[in-house]
């Protein structure tokens, strides 16, 4: 249901026929592989760029070897982590494995991408200024995940993904709670025992020595974010909180989930633009060693702070017709 405030552009929107959604979601699909093909096909000795160490990882199950093994940190990146996904993300990727990488990345970019179009375009078009956030470019350029989260957040039924990035997974589910999201994430989890029984230890073992992973809301500098729990009883609060909370690298493309905080166009643009003046004043920095340290304060008030000043202007409570509504879903 678009909140009042709406303009409308995006009442207008609401009418679009499933044919002409089904059209507009493969256009953004398009932009979003658009985005990726043509950043990994730049930089040929980056692979895939982040989408590599899952697509490497898909590619070693089918060789029949343990991808924790396999993945290592032996050169530059991509090559310089261990595999710090969970091995549902190899399942999940197994599909792309054998394509180039950077045709694999795109098309991951651009099936998530048409994904999270078609969910928006159906339940909150004022939210498509998503589409040129800072994080959703970032997320396109490096062939991250959160496109595919967040429209899991929108459409349950794709909430077994959260299996395959269970941070940013649980704040998708947490937005919209169902026991499809739990059954089918615990469904691909079982896969993965039986493809591999070990992965768990093997996973736990890699990501243990990782200390860079940190929620904005645990430190001292976004302590302020924890005014988030006033809007507790919203599930746009829930997922802000989630997200200040989560370990994450302090980068800009998993802050792609709070676009669903935003009431209306105007305020998802207001988010959009501000997204931008951090990105850009870190860009400078992207190859420095202390890249994530620039980055954080950055996108503590450039992203979560602005956020959490629309999540405040909400009604402490969620409108009756739309919890009906999503129990109907």
């Amino acid at each position: 249901m678009t909140p009042e405030g709406t303009d409308v552009v995006s009442r207008t929107a609401t009418k679009l026929k499933s044919a002409d959604r089904a059209i507009a979601a493969v256009l953004l699909g398009g932009w979003g592989a658009f985005i990726a093909y043509f950043s990994m096909l730049s930089h040929p000795q980056h692979l895939a760029k982040d989408f590599s160490y899952p697509w490497r990882a898909a590619r070693a199950l089918l060789a029949g070897d343990n991808p924790y093994e396999v993945i290592r940190a032996v050169g530059e990146y991509p090559f310089n982590a261990g595999l710090l996904y969970p091995l549902p993300a190899a399942l999940v990727v197994t599909p792309f494995s054998q394509l180039r990488p950077e045709i694999a990345g795109a098309l991951f970019v651009g099936l998530s991408s048409a994904l999270l179009g078609w969910a928006i375009l159906r339940d909150c078009p004022y939210r498509l200024p998503l589409f040129i956030s800072a994080p959703f470019v970032q997320a396109a350029i490096l062939g991250q995940w959160s496109p595919l989260l967040t429209a899991a957040a929108l459409m349950p039924t794709l909430q077994f993904f959260a299996a395959a990035k269970p941070t940013v997974g649980l704040a998708a589910w947490l937005y919209k709670p169902s026991r499809r999201g739990i059954i089918g994430g615990l469904l691909l989890a079982a896969v993965a025992f039986a493809v591999l029984p070990g992965w768990l230890g093997d996973w736990l073992h890699v990501t243990s020595g990782m200390n860079k992973y940190r929620g904005p809301a645990t430190t001292l500098l976004g302590a302020f974010l924890l005014l988030g729990v006033l809007r507790w009883r919203r599930r746009e609060g829930r997922l802000f909180i989630a997200m200040s909370l989560i370990p994450q690298l302090p980068v800009f493309y998993d802050s792609l989930i709070l676009w669903l905080v935003p009431s209306t166009l105007w305020r998802t643009l207001a988010l959009s633009a501000a997204s931008w003046v951090g990105y850009l004043a870190w860009y400078p920095s992207r190859a420095s060693p202390l890249q994530n340290e620039i980055a954080f304060p950055w996108l503590v008030f450039t992203i979560y702070a602005p956020a959490l000043v629309l999540l405040l202007l909400l009604p402490a409570r969620e409108e009756p017709e739309q919890k009906k509504a999503d129990a109907g879903q």
